[in-house]
């Protein structure tokens, strides 16, 4: 579909297409027979400068091979295209061969190196480096008109153009064969002729049945009549001769067209010329290692390892459950984009498939449709439910989509006028609490005491396992921030349940804002697959792990053995999102805090590092938070925003705000953990440091898009709180940019060194001391030295001397535990019911293990934040907490 197609007005037609991106590999095809010449290849490709390494018989090359010449070929093999040159002589009658960039990276046809056993002219399409994708002059204007010739694999595709004024009826045209014989029709060329005077053309290509080659949503343009050819990098030319099979390449799936331009080509780091798979070894082998970065500037996985993909087994299959739906063929997601007054929206379903020949219907709240795209407006009231259903010959594939909500959707927030529209407030870090119980607390008390929100622990589906413990725990604390998808299923409740709690503290005044998890997925050797590695002459084992929606996902980690439908080794999965391999950095161990490659791409504490340089990542995170808005948050906290990056999340919140119809909610906030440690002047205060999250932050805001307005809304938590700020020795970005408080989660682990807060704070679980802290917390709200706008306050819980420090929700307690695999809970966290009516603050019960803390409701901590934002002081009384505290 082309970019943007105007029919009378703009009308965005991007979003109602599916476009088949590239995923095809070539291996050698013979374009033209011997004709005495010698041997000849032609290899498109995206690199600059291309090598060839080969060996004819007598040995190979010396690596990295020889340069290749850009194609002389104009007709045949265009240079504008990527197409590149090497001869060897006419006594050349066999040869092996690869490719690579000069530099490390390889293009080895998927380890099995390229073979031809004839002379003549070979053409390799490179799998590895995406080739360049235009229009080309092959020939000036004869007086006959504009011509254009396409190769493709599709057997009927349609040209649909516009000449200047309108576009053509989608799908356009049908093409004819070619009968040019420089283009043969039995190679894949068709074209299409406009007569004289035409001069001037934009165009795009599609197969009929909606999936469309728009030049990666640029659409193609030619300037001028004359003759020109578009090789289609969306679907294979038919090969002439194969000498030997092309390997069966991962299905490539189809999906909506993108909104922005496509990323850089991948980089592979290939072995050179042929790496034979490794053969385990030893009863405590592993696969660690093998994708790791091979050199200090890589950061991206090969293309190949999307072939590894698809590892979830088919339905009834051994291991299969319910959950995992029919993920090993199908995947997707629901892509919403509001119109500019959100009061409208398309819905676009983007599925994934492993064989690229199916066809796919859909069904919204119950009905069939066979387009991609719906449209709704403010009259849908309740959840929208969408199903996708995919058929290949006899083969049938289901994929049902969580609840899609909207905006509009949502209950009123009714709020003091101090509270600037949800600019201006206190946040209470509900941490540890289930939904029902905050659902409860909003209405008992949190709107009575005049805070403007709550914050919840991450919402996105994560890790849990009964049978596995970490350190003796049964599901630590920190498993909630081991995102295994978006769907919104946490231990602390389901999506129904959260959107309920949503809409009882909306109405009882208080909005709530979501911890979301980005930068990564779960740690490796944390899915569920089983793991072992060698440890002082023992094999330390374990098995697979579960989720809080029990949806399957897949890490390289401490793994051995073959999937037994891929049958290669693990690989980097997380089917529910979807995310393959190539969605996440090589695996790069962090060693220095000041290294911006590192700190952008490394795998902080072994957790799987997404790519977030990717335009699919980038846009799949934006719609997760569409998603949190559309079911009721009014903002978020970024986790680790110091390893996405600023240019990455700049690029992330340009996305958001155009999904949100051109701007971001007038109530929304979001602030992002940067914790500055000793890094202050690269991180902050040197604006052209390259990796800055104030001034550089900002400039990434305004490149994407994002208004002047909303950038005000866009916080960094203040990590040099309370004692170091501000940190560069003058406020670079004015206070009411930074989010404040006193302790924070991650302070109340042991050895953490997040921040240092000296004596000018206090946390509480650590110092159990109740008097200090609450001086603290007062003076949060007291202060008058500087004009910050949002101020949080944490509400824990106390956690054991042995080092138990799961939620009191439950799922920590080892009475739970299954102990089938052999394994010992040893650290328990026993129930405690979080909401408890009419309660005082700082029920710490003589900081024994498992207690709420419930700081949030202590009268000082209250009356101290209510004077802040131009509210009178309240008694417990008024707050409905009976007796003296």
């Amino acid at each position: 579909m082309p970019a943007t197609s105007r029919t009378g007005s703009s009308v965005l037609l991007a979003l109602v297409a599916t476009i088949l991106f590239a995923g095809f590999a070539n291996a050698q095809t013979l374009a033209k027979t011997n004709d005495g010449t010698g041997l000849h290849i032609y290899f498109r490709s995206g690199w600059t400068t291309p090598y060839t390494h080969y060996n004819t018989g007598s040995g190979w090359t010396t690596s990295p091979g020889k340069a290749m010449t850009k194609s002389n070929d104009s007709a045949n093999f265009p240079a504008a295209l990527g197409w590149f040159r090497y001869d060897l002589p006419a006594s050349t009658t066999s040869l092996e061969f690869v490719f690579n960039n000069g530099n490390g990276v390889w293009d080895n046809n998927s380890n099995g190196n390229y073979k031809v056993a004839t002379a003549g002219t070979w053409q390799v399409t490179s799998s590895v480096s995406t080739p360049p994708s235009a229009t080309v002059l092959t020939a000036a204007s004869d007086g006959t008109g504009l011509h254009v010739f396409f190769q493709t694999g599709w057997t009927t595709p349609y040209i649909h153009y516009s000449t200047g004024s309108t576009w053509t009826t989608s799908p356009g045209n049908l093409m004819t064969a070619s009968t040019d014989s420089k283009y043969p029709a039995s190679v894949g060329w068709f074209q299409y002729d406009l007569a004289s005077p035409q001069a001037s053309l934009e165009f795009v290509f599609n197969n009929g049945n909606g999936v469309w080659d728009n030049d990666n949503n640029a659409n193609y343009k030619a300037t001028s009549a004359g003759k020109w050819i578009v090789m289609s990098t969306v679907s294979a030319p038919p090969a002439t001769t194969t000498v030997t099979p092309t390997p069966s390449p991962t299905a490539t799936p189809k999906t909506p067209a993108p909104t922005t331009a496509s990323p850089s080509p991948t980089s592979t780091a290939a072995p050179s010329p042929t790496t034979p798979a490794t053969t385990p070894s030893g009863s405590c082998y592993n696969y660690n290692g093998l994708d790791s970065c091979s050199s200090s500037t890589q950061t991206e996985l090969p293309s190949t390892d999307d072939q590894r993909k698809w590892q979830t087994p088919p339905r009834n299959a051994s291991g299969w459950s319910t959950d995992y739906q029919d993920y090993r063929s199908l995947t997707g997601y629901a892509h919403a984009v509001y119109g500019s007054d959100r009061t409208s929206a398309t819905v676009t379903v983007r599925t994934y498939l492993r064989v690229s020949s199916a066809t796919c219907s859909y069904s919204y709240n119950g009905v069939t449709s066979t387009s991609a795209t719906y449209q709704v407006t403010n009259s849908l009231k309740d959840d929208l439910l969408i199903a996708a259903v995919c058929t290949d010959g006899t083969s049938t594939w289901k994929l049902e989509l969580d609840p899609v909500n909207f905006v509009w959707q949502n209950s009123a927030v009714t709020q003091p006028s101090g509270m600037k529209g949800g600019q201006k407030g206190a946040i209470v870090d509900l941490f540890g609490w289930p939904y029902d119980d905050i659902a409860q607390e909003c209405s008992d008390f949190l709107g009575k005491a005049g805070y403007m929100g709550v914050k919840i622990n991450p919402p996105q589906e994560s890790v849990v396992t009964d049978a596995w413990p970490q350190s003796g725990q049964r599901n630590p604390w920190y498993f909630v921030y081991q995102p295994v998808s978006y769907r919104l299923y946490s231990r602390l409740g389901t999506r129904t349940q959260l959107r309920s709690m949503i809409q009882a503290c909306r109405k009882n005044g208080i909005r709530v804002y979501a911890d979301a998890v980005v930068n990564h997925m779960s740690g490796g050797g944390n899915d569920v697959l089983s793991h072992r590695y060698s440890s002082g002459g023992s094999c330390v084992t374990w098995g697979a792990k579960s989720s809080t929606k029990h949806s399957p996902y897949y890490t390289h980690s401490y793994t051995y053995g073959t999937n037994a439908y891929t049958n290669a080794r693990p690989a980097l999965e997380f089917p529910a999102v979807p995310y393959g391999p190539t969605d996440f950095h090589c695996e790069r161990t962090m060693s220095s805090w000041t290294d911006q490659l590192q700190l952008e791409t490394g795998w902080l504490t072994g957790l799987t590092d997404l790519n977030t340089e990717k335009t699919y990542v980038r846009e799949r995170i934006a719609q997760y938070f569409v998603d949190l808005l559309g079911i009721g948050f009014s903002g978020l906290r970024l986790d680790a925003l110091k390893h996405i990056g600023p240019v990455d999340a700049g690029a992330i919140y340009g996305l958001l705000s155009k999904y949100m119809g051109g701007s971001l909610p007038g109530d929304f906030i979001s602030w992002g953990e940067v914790i500055l440690g000793g890094e202050a002047s690269l991180l902050a205060c040197n604006a052209d440091s390259g990796y800055n999250f104030y001034k550089g932050l900002d400039a990434q805001y305004a490149a994407n898009g994002v208004s002047s307005t909303d950038i005000a809304k866009l916080k960094i938590w203040s990590s040099d709180y309370p004692k170091e700020f501000p940190i560069c020795g003058s406020w670079i970005l004015p206070a009411s940019r930074f989010v404040i408080q006193n302790d924070d989660h991650d302070q109340q682990n042991d050895g953490s060194s997040s921040r240092d807060m000296g004596d000018a704070g206090s946390v509480l679980i650590k110092d159990k001391d109740v008097e200090k802290h609450r001086s603290f917390e007062v003076k949060l709200f007291s202060r008058t030295d500087a004009d910050w706008q949002i101020k949080v306050v944490l509400s824990s819980y106390t956690w054991f001397p042995n080092g138990a420090a799961g939620f009191p929700d439950g799922y920590s307690d080892c009475s739970g535990f299954d102990s089938s695999q052999g394994q010992t809970c040893t650290a328990s966290v026993p129930y405690e019911k979080a909401f408890r009516a009419g309660s005082c603050g700082y029920t710490v019960e003589g900081f024994a293990g498992g207690k709420y803390t419930r700081v949030h409701r202590d009268l000082s901590i209250v009356n101290a934040m209510r004077s802040w934002v131009d509210l009178s002081p309240v008694t417990l009384s008024d707050l409905g907490i009976k007796g003296s505290c």
